[in-house]
């Protein structure tokens, strides 16, 4: 089989993980064997296990490789040569990688052909079902008719857990499938499937709870709320919140599908999966109980396999849906894994590319799946500061249009106003993200499309102040042009303020690419701090911040940002210098304290971060101790100086900041052994700017990123 081949695309998903055969040997697709061949209900794949053929004879086997078909294949017919009738490739096919095929006997069906083996290998697949279901249950059906009712013969609880997974814990069986009692049961289904090899090590390698073989007829269990009321009121909450930022789901298809569920329909696994793990991330964003969204969470992981049999759209997005709940809790797998692996899935799919398709929901619904996967991406490899999923120069579909629900187009004034705008930040701040990293000859002449955190040598200053002030045009102009979506006003307004002020603070704080930076970058990444923090500070106060990993490291770089910025500001002034920076010295005292605050309660609630948090503050005491000492010092130098001894004492009196500030925060003077000269640290810079990489190597590893 080789690329050419039609079907090779539509094989690849749905026989990755059997076993295959010989190299000669053709496999049939599964659409051949029909409903009526066997007696069970869902027959296995066609390509036979090998550990679990039927023993042939001798004489069997010989009497195979002897047999010599007079037809011939189509390969040879279409070029007029000879055939030499091998099996069950003919030499021919064999030399030019083909399969080997001829006309099916009797009447033509469409003018298809089929592989020359085909029919032994349907007899011989029908034989071995037979005899395993005669060994496994006692019952003999290979002299019924087919479709014969069987109710009440032999014993049809013969499955059992794989033997590899016998030693397994389960110390979830709460939360196994069960079969519902209301899901109509088929008499003809006999058989169970056999356990799929993939999950059988997915489960060893991600220490979930396997998957067990069960009876055809069985169901997977499917959750529900108290009413079809709670649960539209539950995935409104995901549409109206996090689905502006990553619109791979359709509204009105999903709560099509959610009113079907309420009505006692079991749908395919695909959209079970999408059910419970969308439902599972609204509990989770809407601080909810989260036993429940657990809950939910788990019955996803039932269908997760099924959803992901498949190379295709569907696939995707069930990756993509994971990726969210590992976003938002503190289960579940890697949120750097299963976004790779999602986005080898999309790339492979070519969703990344620019294509014409038939149908204009089928691309649209791809171009939303590709653009949420590639915003997700650029935050998530951005704060963990690892290497992007995608380059941006290998993206060449376009941004998706601005459709309604309905599928009416309506720019600037649809629900795909939000997300489009997001996407176009974001590739922004890709750039941003990425400059300075190629090489040097192009970044002279391509200034915009290059890279920030990497380890080259960094460009000359009046080079970065340059780019970096082209770059602010471009945001500024995102900004400005950005429309206001009225019925997600918060989203279309706060919501940009934040992504506005977190793309300055990425561009602007010191970087190895940019590790000093001017008076301008000072200013900028300084208010840029203060404002992501007050976005930070808005949700805690009425009880909406989430407690994840990715607001500890906004508000920790914020914070530091904040403490660099008056450090440059210390040592300017040290200088002979004017500060750079000029805040509202009560508007960033409050920003230090919401820090600490938000700090000690993230604390609370994951062991660990308190050690942050005594790192954040240490540095905070260390800075106001040089600013305050260094004020003293100014003030005091147009007056006569008094002995030192009183001096100092002053001091230590006149140190109060006109501000209170939080009151685990230690404002006073860091002094020597003796008591008498303020201790000022040579090496804070370096500590305040190593704290970035040291933070992200942390958190990534404490939350097992």
């Amino acid at each position: 089989m080789t690329n050419r081949d039609p079907e090779f695309r539509h094989q690849l998903g749905k026989f990755r993980l059997d076993s295959s055969l010989s190299s000669h040997v053709s496999t049939p697709p599964p659409s051949v064997l029909h409903h009526e061949t066997s007696p069970l209900s869902q027959p296995p794949s066609l390509t036979t296990p090998t550990s679990l053929q039927p023993p042939q004879t001798p004489s069997h086997t010989s009497h195979h490789r002897s047999k010599r078909v007079s037809t011939a294949c189509d390969f040879c017919r279409k070029r007029k040569k000879k055939c030499d009738f091998r099996y069950p490739n003919c030499s021919a096919c064999t030399r030019a990688g083909v399969r080997c095929t001829i006309p099916p006997p009797g009447p033509q069906v469409a003018s298809a052909s089929v592989p020359r083996d085909q029919l032994e290998n349907l007899q011989n697949r029908v034989r071995w079902l037979e005899d395993v279901l005669r060994r496994k249950t006692g019952l003999s059906v290979a002299d019924r008719p087919t479709g014969s009712t069987l109710d009440g013969e032999g014993d049809l609880d013969w499955y059992q857990v794989p033997t590899v997974l016998m030693g397994r814990d389960n110390s979830h069986s709460t939360t196994s499938a069960t079969v519902s009692a209301s899901s109509p049961t088929d008499s003809s289904a006999v058989g169970a499937e056999l356990p799929n090899v993939g999950e059988i090590f997915r489960d060893q390698l991600e220490n979930r709870r396997p998957s067990v073989a069960r009876p055809v007829a069985s169901a997977p269990r499917v959750l529900r709320l108290a009413s079809l009321e709670d649960a539209e009121r539950v995935a409104s909450q995901y549409f109206d919140g996090i689905g502006y930022q990553y619109p791979f789901l359709h509204r009105h298809d999903f709560f099509a599908q959610l009113r079907r569920i309420y009505t006692g329909d079991v749908p395919p696994p695909d959209v079970l999966y999408t059910y419970h793990i969308t439902i599972a991330i609204a509990m989770l964003i809407s601080n909810a109980d989260s036993a429940q969204a657990n809950e939910y969470y788990r019955a996803s992981q039932e269908t997760l396999s099924l959803s992901l049999q498949n190379e295709d759209l569907s696939a995707v997005r069930a990756l993509l849906s994971l990726a969210l709940w590992t976003m938002f809790s503190t289960n579940g797998p890697s949120v750097w894994h299963v976004l790779g692996s999602a986005l080898r899935l999309a790339t492979s799919l070519g969703l990344h590319k620019s294509r014409n398709a038939s149908s204009v929901v089928e691309d649209e619904m791809s171009k939303r799946a590709f653009w949420s996967l590639y915003n997700l991406d650029r935050l998530v490899a951005s704060t963990l500061a690892r290497p992007l999923g995608i380059a941006d120069e290998d993206i060449s579909v376009s941004l998706p249009r601005e459709f309604n629900d309905d599928w009416s187009e309506a720019p600037g004034a649809s629900a795909m106003t939000i997300p489009v705008q997001v996407v176009r930040l974001r590739r922004i701040f890709s750039r941003i993200y990425r400059y300075c990293k190629v090489a040097e000859r192009y970044y002279a002449t391509s200034r915009l499309t290059l890279a920030v955190y990497n380890n080259h040598p960094p460009p000359p200053p009046a080079e970065v102040s340059l780019t970096l002030l082209h770059f602010r045009q471009e945001l500024d102009d995102w900004r400005r042009n950005a429309p206001v979506y009225p019925p997600a006003l918060l989203y279309s307004t706060s919501y940009y303020d934040y992504l506005y002020a977190t793309t300055l603070l990425l561009m602007h704080r010191p970087s190895p690419r940019n590790p000093t930076p001017d008076a301008t970058s000072i200013v900028s990444c300084g208010d840029a701090s203060i404002q992501v923090i007050r976005s930070y500070w808005d949700s805690y106060s009425v009880g909406k911040l989430k407690w994840i990993w990715l607001t500890l490291s906004q508000i920790y770089f914020a914070g530091i940002t904040i403490l660099w910025c008056l450090n440059q500001n210390f040592l300017s002034v040290r200088d002979g210098h004017p500060a750079a920076w000029q805040p509202n010295d009560q508007m960033m005292r409050r920003a230090i304290q919401a820090v600490v605050v938000v700090l000690e309660e993230f604390g609370k609630r994951r062991p660990g971060v308190e050690r942050l948090a005594e790192t954040f503050r240490h540095h905070s005491t260390v800075i106001f101790s040089h600013l305050a000492y260094q004020q003293e010092q100014i003030h005091s130098q147009p007056q006569t100086q008094p002995p030192l001894q009183p001096q100092l004492q002053q001091q230590n009196v006149l140190m109060a900041p006109p501000v209170p500030m939080a009151a685990t925060l230690d404002d006073v003077l860091l002094v020597d052994g003796s008591g008498n000269v303020p201790l000022i640290d040579a090496q804070l810079a370096d500590e305040l700017f190593y704290s970035y990489d040291w933070f992200q190597e942390e958190m990534a590893t404490f939350y097992t990123l």
